[in-house]
């Protein structure tokens, strides 16, 4: 196998995880609320096993996924990219978020920066990748990242504009939920394709 497969591979096996753990937690009894509550809450939970494997699997995808584009022409901002992510996920259960109600720590500072630079970097990497990997042959994999990109802007957006407006605040958790899903579906996609060329 070539370092494109072998990425292809483990960015394949681990975002699978990271998905499966998702979907546990959002159908466990843990009383958050998937519309309103961010991800990172599960990490406040007893249910915090979980959000870690997620996190550290996203982490371990990004590896994949920056290993299985490595060698193409024009990769190294989608590397970088995917590093900057990569590290951020894997970092992040380390350092829980602050409680709705407690006060603000520095732990919970470094948790928001962590995940800023985590969003920031992977919907930025999307973007960066779609062309390059449209003209090294990896079409559907240059679409999802199109289209994931776009994805994770709107999610964006709506996290913002639900921070901002009271009336909004029920929406947070979605807006989230629609980045975890772009790249989700990208890092998936990327891997299978590497995976086969």
């Amino acid at each position: 196998m070539t370092s494109t497969q072998w990425g292809g591979l483990v960015a394949a096996i681990a975002i699978g995880v990271a998905a499966l753990a998702l979907i546990a937690l959002h159908l466990l009894p843990t009383g958050l609320s998937p519309l309103r509550d961010p991800v990172s809450r599960y990490g406040i939970t007893r249910f915090r096993a979980g959000y870690a494997t997620a996190a550290l699997a996203a982490g371990v995808a990004g590896i994949g996924s920056l290993l299985a584009v490595a060698a193409l022409p024009g990769s190294l901002p989608t590397v970088v990219l995917l590093a900057v992510f990569a590290a951020a996920r894997i970092l992040i259960p380390f350092f829980p978020m602050d409680a709705p109600e407690a006060s603000k720590t520095t732990t919970g500072r470094v948790h928001n920066v962590l995940a800023v630079l985590a969003f920031g970097a992977v919907i930025a990497a999307m973007f960066v990748a779609a062309g390059m990997l449209h003209d090294a042959g990896f079409v559907a994999a240059g679409l999802v990242a199109t289209i994931g990109g776009v994805v994770g802007v709107v999610g964006t957006l709506h996290m913002l504009v639900s921070r901002r407006s009271p009336r909004l605040a029920w929406g947070f958790g979605l807006g989230e939920r629609l980045i975890y899903l772009a790249f989700i579906e990208w890092i998936a996609v990327l891997g299978a394709s590497a995976l086969t060329s």
